[in-house]
């Protein structure tokens, strides 16, 4: 397992507002061990890996910290909007110019932040 692992386990259960003891039972493992896991105290098992992109909907590559996109691969694929692939619209912002990425960055985070609220909003 990466370095990363823990870390990365730990924010996704985290931004999906779970327990460790919930992200435990769907293992089969107790909640100290998923602990274990998190701090890198133990290795994460391999099926345990794949249970928890499968649970997640992430690839193991993003679980690992071989990347920073979550989806699996074959997300890039699907249609997304207005008949635009990810795979699409992944080269189409690499051709944008630096000032143009950070502003739709920009935007990007605005959009993220209105979601949150929103959410948060339905909630209450």
């Amino acid at each position: 397992m990466s370095e990363r692992t823990p870390e990365i386990i730990r924010n996704l259960r985290e931004d999906h507002e779970l327990k460790q003891d919930t992200i435990a039972k769907h293992l089969g493992v107790v909640q100290q061990t998923y602990s274990n896991y998190e701090k890198g105290h133990t290795s994460l098992p391999l099926d345990y890996l794949v249970k928890l992109a499968k649970f997640y909907n992430v690839s193991s590559d993003f679980l690992l910290g071989l990347t920073t996109f979550q989806k699996p691969s074959t997300e890039m694929d699907k249609i997304y909007v207005q008949g635009k692939t990810l795979g699409e619209i992944a080269s189409a912002l690499s051709t944008l110019s630096t000032e143009k990425r950070k502003m739709l960055l920009d935007f990007l985070s605005y959009l993220l932040a209105r979601q949150k609220e929103e959410q948060q909003k339905q909630k209450t």
